[in-house]
């Protein structure tokens, strides 16, 4: 008698498998090797299948022996009504409101609203009812992006009467803010918290002692928030097995990007709430399909509908659509050197000629090779002592002085940070203010509240680095790119800083492109949606867009 038994999953991906157990037959463990992704566990003399392979196995199976085959039963979904306390400073859309309730329903879940529904507010007043209800005392903000801690921390103290701190936060001799080292976010963590929220960034999870301190210290964290939870993709990261060793009777993963883009995303957030027990090996040659010249390239994706189903059950996505925001125009603008930056630009082009045929073209190589060029047609000062001129800058500071001549604000974003201080300093005049990586984050929250709040500051000039996530800028209606974000989702994430609740007029973005460089190329491949990763981060890139780009910069010679 062969035994195939539906349980949740050892090993493998899916809300369940199915294990197989048999006297030791040599006929039968041939054949189930057959099936695919099958794995044994000598601790339990079984063999594990993924779902998607029980009719196979089945019928691979009964040529050899009777199966006994045991399901599990249906579980029964809770219906009680969830009553809200509603003690709220701030009135919630009913959507939101939903998203509460939903939260009081699921103990580890994703919220995966699009961006500017207002996923921290839903989560400010999650707490504040699990306060209310007596279920929680202390909850833990990890902020996917740094440059989020005291937005968080300021739409707390905005929307609520609870208490918050970001860890490690002293006050210094000269009655300044700011964030300490590991020594002070430790010491920290060894007295009871009065605050009921902590908050800190991913990276402080690099350091064991410190996600020990969160897991056995003398506050308790009752419920986890990870924000942006899209950034933690890497699973080797230090940072991502610290996050992986947080323990808390309630969860939540938050992203406006959603996950589906690529299932190999899904894994971090699905693994730490639980809801996924396979390893990141098995979870991608699950998901994966595989081929290339040695079998190990990434070209497909195969079963994504049983990640689909499972994102359903343990999830809640709205878009936009719930809203009635004023409509978002894009608009390319493409613009012509002039000769001194053209000659420039060649230089840089013929400089790498000559280095492709020197060196080998590797990933990162050909990502420096990128860099590059698109520094040259945005910021050639980067490159040289020269004073060499920018079509972009240029045609920046005309567009923002003629948006604000009309009344409006304007947010500037880049990639590089250079080209926006010049854009700063240039437009000095209108009050504005930087936002870079340069800048301390207590700095940032005050430059972002001034553009928001004060009637006389027009220009924002940020990185998308720093600003192009979790933020609100509506007060401006304008914004434009210097250039082109490396994916189309955080392209969308920056755009939406503008275009998101509290946006009462039309949106316009500005996306400035040079004609006949680097830019076309990268703007075609974000534009199609093929997926260039921030290898800034990772040092990864799609292998169809590292070839398009190795083409390019290739052809260059032709």
């Amino acid at each position: 008698m062969i035994y195939i038994q539906e349980q949740i999953p050892y090993k493998l991906p899916g809300e369940t498998s199915f294990s197989i157990t048999f006297n030791y037959n040599q006929s039968i463990v041939d054949t189930v090797k057959q099936i695919p992704n099958a794995i044994y566990h000598k601790k339990f003399k079984s063999w594990e299948i993924p779902a998607t392979s029980l009719s196979r196995a089945v019928q691979l199976l009964l040529n050899l022996d009777s199966i006994d085959l045991t399901l599990l039963e249906d579980r029964e979904e809770d219906s009680k009504e969830v009553v809200l306390n509603e003690n709220y400073l701030t009135r919630p859309f009913d959507y939101q409101l939903d998203g509460i309730k939903y939260g009081l329903q699921h103990d580890k879940w994703l919220l995966l609203d699009s961006p500017g529904l207002g996923k921290t507010l839903q989560m400010i007043y999650l707490v504040q009812e699990l306060i209310e209800k007596g279920e929680v005392n202390h909850c833990l903000v990890v902020c996917g992006v740094n440059a989020l801690k005291y937005n968080w921390k300021k739409e707390i103290e905005k929307h609520s009467k609870m208490t918050a701190r970001v860890l490690g936060e002293r006050i210094n001799k000269k009655g300044k803010t700011r964030v300490g080292g590991i020594k002070e976010r430790l010491e920290d963590l060894k007295e009871e918290r009065e605050e009921i929220f902590t908050i800190t960034n991913i990276e402080t999870l690099r350091n064991a002692d410190i996600v020990k301190a969160i897991n056995n210290g003398k506050t308790k964290f009752d419920i986890i928030l990870f924000d942006e939870c899209h950034k933690a993709k890497s699973v080797s990261a230090q940072q991502t097995k610290g996050l992986r060793k947080l323990e808390s009777k309630y969860k939540v993963a938050m992203t406006g990007t959603l996950l589906t883009n690529n299932p190999l995303d899904a894994y971090v957030p699905l693994n730490w709430l639980g809801l996924d027990n396979s390893t990141a090996t098995n979870f991608k040659y699950y998901y994966c399909v595989f081929g290339g010249p040695f079998g190990n390239e990434i070209v497909g994706f195969k079963n994504t509908d049983v990640l689909k189903d499972q994102l359903s059950k343990y999830s809640l996505r709205r878009t936009k659509d719930l809203l009635d925001l004023p409509p978002k125009t894009v608009i390319q603008e493409y613009v012509d050197m002039d000769s001194k930056q053209s000659d420039f630009y060649s230089n840089i082009v013929d400089g790498i000629i000559d280095q492709v045929d020197k060196v080998h073209m590797s990933t990162a190589n050909i990502l420096s090779m990128t860099v590059r060029l698109r520094q040259a047609t945005v910021s050639p000062r980067v490159l040289s002592s020269e004073e060499i001129p920018s079509a972009k800058v240029e045609r920046a500071i005309e567009l923002a002085e003629e948006i604000i001549s009309n009344g409006d604000k304007v947010v500037i974003f880049s990639v590089f940070k250079e080209p926006l201080k010049e854009v700063y300093e240039r437009l000095n005049k209108y009050n504005s203010v930087l936002c870079t990586g340069d800048i301390k984050d207590i700095d940032i929250e005050i430059n972002k509240d001034k553009f928001q709040n004060d009637d006389s500051c027009k220009v924002m000039c940020a990185t998308t680095q720093k600003l192009g996530t979790g933020v609100t800028l509506t007060s401006a209606s304008y914004a434009i790119f210097l250039d082109t974000p490396w994916t189309m989702a955080e392209f969308e994430q920056a755009m939406d800083r503008i275009h998101r609740i509290g946006s009462s007029n039309p949106v316009f973005i500005y996306e400035l492109i040079t004609k006949d460089t680097i830019d076309e190329r990268v703007h075609e491949i974000v534009e199609t949606k093929e997926a260039i990763s921030d290898f800034i981060v990772d040092d990864k890139i799609s292998q169809k867009s590292l070839d398009n780009l190795k083409k390019y910069i290739l052809d260059l010679g032709k």
